[in-house]
């Protein structure tokens, strides 16, 4: 049951399923401007981190205080400044009871916040398990819906998912919170189901031919994870599983690569077979060979330099026709091939190469390093084509750069380190604003040019905390560490629309904090089938909304498994940091 809200804010019903292209958006009533507004964090904030909001109407100068929600008593006080109220020294005990902003003065009404916890591990308490939850849900036939939108192990996925990497990572972030979760997945009631007579596949989706044939294999031709195992774990041998039965695939919103067995699909198998020495003990060795096998066989393209890294290739804005384009080429900003994304896969094949006692070791460390002096010399930050145009796969670059960095530093090409600092010093300055918001560019798109941003607002997180593990200066690594903060604050409420990205229901019902999700849904019973996922992080405003224009038009408002993998990797390095942990995970020997 939610929370009853304090917020004076009308955002109309949300429980609306309209469409987007076959109905009307429901026409938003207009924001009282006479009242405080107040955009926080309606789940809450972690306690030893950044704690901001927005108060879009109210003038420099203006006093707020934070108290508990149903008391009186000031617990810290302080002021607006450029828009934004900063009580990040308020640092309670952990406690179950909910917190309030109100902000009073001037010619505005007072105004008071949604309610909010603080707790020491709120990240973990609130968000991991809608994140995995989302995950078993959305897994293509065996999922909440029998079908198999593109073809590949989760509905709606794609070769550039990263779903593979990002469940190791939040693995290797703290496994022992993984294991203790409530066990959802039974690998021989859906074998059961699956392959039993009444089961019925619904085919009439993009590159379904194929797919049962995988799943019949996946099913009688793997030995089964322990029955024990973690959701987690399970969700790999599926995924990992379901590519080795059938890694031909098709992006199904026109691709011009086709179907082919892409490098990113082999590079998501890496994941697994390098964390195979903390995974063996739920999954069979059998399993391990044949990833292990896929991986050596098909790995040759990812050692050289991926032609669509090149920002020649980069379409313009300009060149993005339609109001909301949903297919053609879209590059870069569908997401596909974002630079460096082999960086730590060839790292990974190092480790494991040695492992096996390969005399073959050294290719994947030279490519790696190859792959980032390519970055250093080809890439201009200034052009946000290369870093948020990259969408929700921005964390494939960054990231990986750092890791290279922090892993071999006696390998790293020179102006590493200087490369990754000067994304940094471009990040900062396009998030001078009163949403401490990343924005496309410094002229006149806040978002990704003409599509959904969510996928990118979410993946931030493990950007700027990567690239704040190997900069010095003490002002810039803050700034980024709160920039991570304010981007997880902008998923759930600190945005224009003053709205948190879960749309469906039960997407809403997954997080019990939350005030109101996004008011509008995409169109049920298409595509991937979302509404029947729990944790679906839909939509987030458009530019169209910044800076404070609630009232504007809707982008396309559909969640997508792209943005839940984007999601687990920044829940992973908001946990190692939380941790004191500042570097990728350790090398699993």
């Amino acid at each position: 049951m939610m929370k009853p809200s304090l917020f004076l804010v009308c955002l109309g019903v949300l429980s609306t399923s309209l469409g987007f292209s076959t109905e009307p958006v429901p026409k938003t009533p207009p924001i009282d401007r006479t009242i405080h507004q107040i955009a926080v964090n309606q789940i809450g904030y972690a306690t030893g981190y950044a704690k901001r909001f927005t108060a879009p109407l109210s003038a420099d100068g203006t006093p707020f205080i934070v108290r508990l929600a149903d008391g009186t008593e000031p617990l810290f006080r302080g002021q607006i400044h450029g828009g934004v109220g900063d009580f990040s020294d308020f640092r309670p005990s952990d406690s179950p009871r909910h917190y309030v902003v109100t902000v009073s003065g001037g010619a505005l009404r007072p105004g008071v916040s949604d309610p909010f916890l603080i707790r020491t591990n709120l990240w973990q308490d609130q968000f991991w398990q809608p994140a995995v939850d989302f995950l078993i849900d959305a897994r293509s036939v065996v999922g909440t819906h029998p079908s198999a939108y593109g073809g590949c192990p989760w509905s709606d996925g794609t070769y550039y998912d990263a779903i593979l990497p990002s469940l190791v990572l939040l693995y290797l972030a703290d496994a022992a919170r993984l294991e203790a979760m409530p066990r959802q997945i039974d690998w021989v009631a859906d074998k059961k189901r699956a392959l039993g007579p009444d089961f019925v596949f619904d085919a009439k989706n993009p590159q379904s031919a194929g797919v049962m044939q995988a799943v019949i294999r996946y099913y009688t031709e793997l030995e089964a994870p322990a029955a024990n195992a973690p959701d987690v774990v399970k969700l790999l041998h599926w995924g990992a599983g379901f590519y080795l039965m059938k890694p031909i695939t098709a992006d199904p919103s026109q691709d011009p690569d086709g179907a082919t067995i892409h490098t990113q699909t082999v590079e998501q198998i890496a994941y697994v077979v390098w964390a195979w020495p903390v995974l063996k003990q739920w999954l069979p060795q059998s399993f391990y060979n044949r990833c292990r096998d896929f991986c050596f066989a098909n790995w040759k393209p990812s050692l050289g330099i991926d032609p669509w890294w090149n920002p020649q290739t980069y379409l313009t804005v300009e060149q993005i026709t339609g109001k909301n384009p949903m297919g053609g080429l879209l590059h870069p900003y569908k997401g596909r091939h974002a630079p460096g994304h082999s960086i730590v896969p060839n790292l990974l094949m190092h480790e494991v190469a040695k492992r096996e006692g390969r005399p073959d070791a050294g290719i994947y460390l030279d490519a790696a390093v190859a792959q980032a002096e390519w970055i250093i010399k080809n890439l201009d930050w200034n052009d946000p084509r290369t870093t948020k145009g990259q969408r929700m796969s921005e964390h494939r670059t960054i990231p990986n750069l750092v890791w290279l960095l922090q892993n071999y530093p006696d390998r790293a090409p020179a102006g590493l380190k200087e490369k990754i600092r000067s994304w940094a010093e471009v990040a900062v300055r396009r998030s001078n604003n009163l949403w401490d918001f990343r924005r496309y560019d410094e002229d006149t798109l806040w978002t990704v040019p003409k599509i959904n941003d969510s996928g990118n607002v979410v993946g931030f997180p493990a950007v700027a905390l990567a690239a704040s593990w190997v900069i010095n200066d003490p002002v810039l690594k803050n700034r980024l560490r709160q920039l991570a903060c304010s981007h997880v604050d902008a998923i759930f409420g600190r945005n224009p629309r003053l709205a948190a990205q879960p749309a469906n229901t039960l997407a809403v019902r997954s997080f019990p904090e939350l005030e109101r999700g996004w008011p509008v849904q995409h169109s049920k019973n298409v595509c991937a089938r979302l509404e029947l996922c729990r944790g679906s992080l839909d939509s987030s405003p458009g530019t169209e909304m910044y800076p404070f224009n609630p009232e504007g038009a809707y982008r396309h408002r559909e969640g997508w498994v792209n943005y839940g993998a984007a999601w687990c990797i920044s829940l992973a390095y908001l946990n190692n940091d939380c941790h004191g942990r500042t570097s990728p995970p350790p090398v699993v020997r």
